[in-house]
């Protein structure tokens, strides 16, 4: 820790005290934290520019050790007076896979008993309503135990601002990572002072309609951003599961039952066969998501992470893609560079393309 102050030192102008973050997408600044989220896939020892050119004014502070479902996070320091704190995307490795396959849902607010000493606390909505991807939500409890004292240390040493960003999995868990933060600081477990700012990359679906709305709320006004590729897929997962429960309580399907039984016989039978044929084929699907993708997965994550119990899931995988959206759009220039490649599916995914389109803004 006394490390990591006095780099935060040595990089630290006269002036760092003061903010500088401004709400609003900023092209130039999302550029870098591409530059940024590629190096978190290689070696802190030797970083290789040769594909992609480094970032031009940020300096890597500290790597995390690796952690949960084999997660990291980094700290860098943007042009002197800027924590960047960058959570690193999924990996070859089947047990960062785990993570993005734990994909029933949970309460956004609530507990999570992560190992036999840990039990994570967390409130990432006021909406009761609220629920999250119980995956990404466990890489961010181990993550955040880290990054919190981090944050701490920077704001001892004048830092006032921080970007939080992540590339694909990292984005699923920046979400999270940002309603936690600020809920911290609603709470007055964080400074005030502290001025938080998201890009969420090439990000999937972290969570329903209801956390949807919180995190649009707790973040207007220019302060986070999530930024897609028109021609990835990532972005379209996980895959939503809708049903009549999903909707706000006062709508007109909630009433179709009782209507139904006012009808005359045999109406009432005929339009009582389409509802149910309407409605029950996802109520059923939205209970085998929760089975497999919940209670199944569950047992490989308990052998990964000694001490974990499974929660209880929240009946729901309506999952909406979440903040304010940034569009690279992929036109005919870009198939010609990155053509459909059904042998490659993350073509569209990479880094790479979405620096292309990124700096065509």
């Amino acid at each position: 820790m006394r490390r990591i102050m006095l780099l935060i030192a040595l990089l630290l102008p006269i002036h760092a005290y003061c903010q500088h973050l401004k709400p609003g997408f900023d092209k130039e600044e999302y550029i870098e934290l591409l530059k940024i989220a590629h190096l978190q896939h290689v070696d802190i020892s030797f970083f290789d520019t040769s594909k992609l050119p480094a970032p031009a004014h940020s300096k890597l502070v500290y790597r995390s050790p690796v952690m949960g479902l084999e997660n990291i996070w980094d700290l860098w320091m943007k042009d002197g007076n800027t924590g960047v704190i960058s959570v690193r995307g999924t990996t070859a490795s089947q047990v960062s896979w785990l993570a993005n396959f734990y994909a029933a849902m949970v309460p956004a607010t609530g507990q999570l008993k992560l190992d036999h000493n840990y039990t994570f606390t967390y409130s990432l909505s006021d909406n009761p309503r609220a629920a999250v991807h119980v995956g990404w939500l466990l890489a961010m409890g181990y993550l955040s135990r880290d990054i919190l004292p981090r944050i701490d240390s920077c704001y001892k040493s004048g830092i006032r601002d921080f970007i939080v960003t992540g590339h694909s999995q990292g984005a699923g868990i920046s979400f999270l990572l940002t309603s936690y933060l600020y809920d911290l600081q609603a709470k007055g477990r964080m400074p005030a002072d502290i001025r938080f700012k998201t890009y969420c990359s090439a990000a999937p679906k972290p969570g329903n309609l209801y956390y949807a709305y919180s995190y649009e709320h707790t973040t207007n006004g220019g302060w986070a951003y999530t930024v897609v590729n028109s021609a990835d897929w990532v972005p379209e997962t996980p895959v939503s599961v809708q049903t009549v429960n999903d909707l706000n309580n006062t709508n007109a399907f909630k009433m179709a039952p009782k209507l139904i039984k006012q009808q005359k016989f045999p109406k009432n039978l005929v339009m009582r066969h389409i509802y149910n044929r309407l409605s029950k084929p996802s109520l059923k699907a939205q209970r085998n998501y929760e089975k497999y993708l919940g209670r199944m997965v569950s047992k490989m994550v308990k052998k990964q992470l000694k001490g974990f119990e499974a929660p209880n899931y929240y009946s729901s995988d309506n999952y909406v893609r979440t903040g304010n959206t940034i569009v690279l759009y992929a036109d005919s220039e870009y198939f010609k560079k990155y053509p459909d490649n059904t042998s490659n599916i993350w073509i569209h995914h990479f880094i790479g393309p979405y620096l292309f389109l990124a700096e065509k803004l």
